[in-house]
């Protein structure tokens, strides 16, 4: 097949989004060894840029360096120096309205006592939900709920979009994100690579955090705009702060002798800063010009905290109530000597990729330490820490082909080569250098999720059986596989039931791979030698968006409940071991009522689904629905 070598090296690309150069080596030497063979390096140094000006070099250097940068898995990257301790947390003000109920549900979130992010929350009195760039409040009273608010925030033709909210006392916070491209308006096609090549990219993103004193739910007050530069990564809530990760890629020119064409800015009531130089660290050859700008905001006084960005941008976020982990893939291209092959010339080509971590301490804001580990991952559930040590499971992957080059009659060939896919799962302490490892986990298949729970860690993968396996990891240097289990289809979410249980929302399959629907389980972890399925469920249905997003997901094994959105609507589920799963509901509604942002939350004994065009209630102690709350404008 005929091809030039540049479109062969983004097959490559577009072939491998998980991709490995293959297991590391278990010692210091084999390290050295492998590192000086394969001519790459096994440890650089994290460097903290002093000035705008050596800041600005380095972008300009980043934006024409190309993805073929690859790690040793064995890499351990130092920092220079620390960045200065942040300012103290103002605690967000309690709320001063009547006591509101105690037993009402939270937001499914990975790390206790670290909120994350959804579209709908509730105090135990009331519920706020983010429906078409509006903030609507809901008194939640029984048969008696009704809406008491709705708040436009954002203006006719802002194209800011409302992405999460959080409720703290008496302070609630939306998230947006705006994006702004360039147009191409009367422009011709055949005049835009020469007299416009930007055209069709972004010009520039923006996150912006928004407060407002919700002390007067029928009134809530706008108390400050907040934002910085870049699209929104994720976010987390803890001790009173606000954290919001965003990538910042550098799509302009970059102008010297203006900072803020070259780092990022941050926005207070629209207000712009570019921000100080000191707060910027960079990663080693970073694949292109992106920040991880990673900024707390201080919820009871409304202001930004502390700040900092990292050259070298991320992908997924793990926080803990004292660290914030980055993890950014990082694909590769690795060619040997040509070789020669009757008229041809033959480079070979292995294309893998490693995931680099950077770890950030919140304290004092400041990049601790950062390290490569190979292959990548699926979620922010591939990353756990205790007791300062680093869990992360990955799926490895490599795919080789060659280029077989005819300079005479000047073309090229290319022949494709080899795919293997297998996982792993790596310890790392806290300088981020593997401590312990175990590779080689289910050879051709790939991660599909994984859950933490203190020493051990489960971990499911699936190409056409659905294998979950049990880990012991109390002796961080020697992961030890205690158990595997085998079944059709697969596990999308898990989730800690109880002692010895562990459930899972995922899909059946047949034992050819095909999937068939929907199905509940719960395995019986008791005997992590012996893991077994102590019941299990198949729902016939198509799809929930809770597959996907674990905020979807009403969990709470205090009250027997398990609720997600389907496609019928919205289920409802108890468990027990004796007679398995159990569906106590399904609430369904109008299809303008559907939509994949469904909620559910209890208070009290009511249960309130919030869906497109309506709150509805749910008498829990019959299931029957009591009432209905219209949503407006």
């Amino acid at each position: 097949m005929k091809m030039k070598k540049t479109a062969a090296i983004t097959i490559c690309f577009a072939l491998t989004l998980a991709l490995l150069a293959g297991a590391a080596p278990r010692t210091a030497a084999a390290t050295a060894a492998k590192t000086k063979k394969a001519g790459i390096k096994s440890s650089v140094t994290i460097q903290r840029r002093s000035s705008y000006a050596a800041i600005c070099e380095a972008v300009k250097k980043a934006k024409t360096n190309s993805q073929n940068t690859i790690y040793s898995s064995a890499a351990s990257l130092n920092l220079a120096e620390k960045a200065a301790d942040g300012t103290g947390t103002s605690a967000a003000p309690t709320d001063s309205r009547a006591d509101a109920s105690s037993d009402y549900s939270k937001t499914n979130t990975q790390v206790s006592g670290v909120d994350e992010g959804d579209v709908v929350k509730t105090d135990g009195r009331y519920i706020y939900a983010l429906h078409d760039s509006r903030l609507l409040i809901f008194k939640a009273d029984g048969t008696a709920t009704a809406q008491v608010s709705s708040t436009a925030l954002t203006g006719e033709n802002d194209l800011k979009y409302a992405s999460e909210l959080y409720i703290s006392g008496s302070r609630l916070i939306v998230v947006m994100s705006s994006y702004d491209y360039y147009l191409c308006n009367d422009v011709a096609m055949s005049d835009t690579a020469a007299a416009r090549p930007d055209i069709g990219w972004p010009r520039r993103s923006e996150t912006t955090v928004a407060v407002y004193d919700v002390s007067d739910p029928a009134a809530p007050k706008l108390m400050s705009t907040l934002g910085q530069d870049g699209s929104l990564l994720g976010t987390r809530l803890a001790d009173g702060k606000l954290y919001v990760v965003s990538n910042y890629w550098v799509y302009s020119e970059v102008d010297q002798t203006k900072p803020g064409t070259f780092v990022p800015q941050l926005y207070r009531n629209g207000t712009a800063s570019a921000m100080p130089a000191e707060k910027i660290s960079m990663l080693p050859s970073p694949a292109d010009a992106s920040y991880a700008v990673v900024c707390a905001y201080d919820i009871g006084t409304a202001a930004l905290s502390n700040s900092l960005s990292v050259l070298g941008s991320g992908s997924i976020i793990y926080m803990n109530a004292e660290r914030l982990y980055l993890a950014e893939a990082k694909y590769g291209d690795n060619t040997s000597s040509p070789r020669t092959d009757g008229v041809y010339t033959v480079t070979d080509h292995n294309c893998s990729s490693t995931t680099q971590i950077t770890r950030i301490g919140l304290k004092s804001m400041d990049v601790q330490s950062a390290g490569v580990v190979p292959g990548t991952l699926k979620d922010s559930y591939s990353m756990d820490e205790l007791n300062g040590y680093l869990r992360v499971a990955t799926t490895n992957n490599t795919y080789t082909y060659s280029i077989y080059a005819d300079d005479k009659q000047g073309f090229e060939n290319y022949k494709d080569g080899s795919q293997k896919t297998a996982n792993a799962l790596y310890v790392l302490d806290s300088g981020l250098n593997i401590v312990g490892r175990a590779e080689n986990v289910a050879p051709g298949e790939s991660i599909y999720s994984v859950r933490f729970d203190g020493v051990a860690a489960y971990i499911c993968t699936f190409r056409q059986i659905d294998p979950l396996f049990a880990y012991d990891l109390s002796n961080p240097t020697r992961p030890v596989k205690l158990g595997e289990l085998k079944l059709p289809g697969f596990s999308e979410y898990l989730h800690v039931w109880s002692a010895g249980r562990l459930f899972g929302l995922g899909q059946s399959a047949t034992e050819e791979g095909s999937v068939t629907g929907m199905k509940l389980v719960m395995f019986d972890v008791s005997d992590k030698a012996n893991v077994s399925v102590a019941k299990s469920l198949e729902l016939g249905e198509g799809y929930s968006a809770a597959l996907y997003d674990p905020h979807a997901i009403l969990i709470s094994p205090d009250r027997n409940l398990i609720g997600f959105p389907m496609d019928s609507g919205y289920a409802l589920y108890s468990y027990a071991d004796e007679g398995g799963f159990t569906k106590l509901a399904t609430i369904s509604g109008s299809a303008d009522n559907w939509d994949y942002n469904m909620r559910g939350a209890y208070i009290g004994n009511f249960l309130y689904i919030v869906g497109n065009s309506s709150v509805t209630v749910i008498d829990l102690s019959s299931y029957a629905t009591v009432a209905s709350a219209a949503i407006t404008d």
